[in-house]
């Protein structure tokens, strides 16, 4: 570990360089717990905020996780992720299950969700809650609202693990259309940390979506509630 005084690129900056190329190499692996900061700039002779300001940029870029009381802690390598396609493309039929159904009910009213979707505040939904997983390991938790006049009869009965989109194709005979789609953060409550296994207030990524049919009338919304501690998402939108 070498820092460079002279040069002129910021000391922090460089010693994020050090750190992370100790990650990448493999030199410090997965679970790794790094020395604390006091011991790192005793190392690397800066001082403990630049050391700070480091851990906590590789925090951000998910390299580094911190965990009160305990230290901190190397994540292991990020796959990334189109958020996008995650959704619509079908999995290897091989894999049993995809989803716990948590909850499923018809006749549901939700004002807020009713606001989103440009209805009534007494609008009716159909609701599904579910619990996602990817290898077997729990990775999201999904909640759906599709208006009750869209769905077919007064009872729910699809497969748990259905892809929204193709139970909106095939079993609501709608023509979907585009999407609007909203990304934000979120800590996680007591509930996320029963259902995903993860700690209180540990970061979780929040994707809602609103799907509209081909007549402009919006069918769906999803709120989806993941882990972003092995996956680092993005979309890819062809400018064509």
């Amino acid at each position: 570990m070498k820092i460079d005084k002279m040069a002129t690129v910021p000391l922090y900056a460089q010693v994020e360089a050090v750190l992370e190329n100790r990650i990448s190499s493999g030199v410090w692996e997965e679970g790794y717990q790094i020395p604390t900061e006091t011991e790192l700039a005793l190392k690397l002779e800066v001082s403990n905020i630049t050391v700070k300001r480091a851990i906590m940029n590789l925090v951000d870029k998910g390299m580094l996780v911190r965990q009160r009381g305990k230290g901190t802690f190397v994540t292991g390598r990020h796959i990334e992720k189109n958020i996008h396609k995650s959704e619509f493309i079908k999995m290897d039929e091989q894999v049993s299950s995809m989803h716990d159904l948590l909850a499923s009910r018809v006749r549901v009213t939700n004002p807020n969700i009713a606001k989103k979707l440009g209805r009534e505040a007494d609008a009716e939904f159909v609701y599904l809650e579910r619990l996602g997983y990817e290898d077997e390991k729990k990775v999201s938790i999904e909640y759906t609202f599709i208006p009750q006049n869209l769905w077919p009869g007064d009872e729910f009965s699809i497969n748990k693990d259905a892809f929204i989109y193709d139970v909106l194709k095939m079993d609501c005979g709608i023509t979907l259309k585009r999407s609007k789609n909203y990304f934000s953060g979120a800590v996680a409550n007591e509930k996320e940390v029963k259902l995903l296994g993860v700690r209180p207030n540990t970061p979780l990524f929040v994707w809602e979506r609103i799907t509209y049919a081909d007549t402009g009338e919006a069918v769906e919304y999803s709120k989806f509630v993941m882990k972003q501690d092995k996956e680092k998402y993005y979309m890819e939108i062809e400018l064509v």
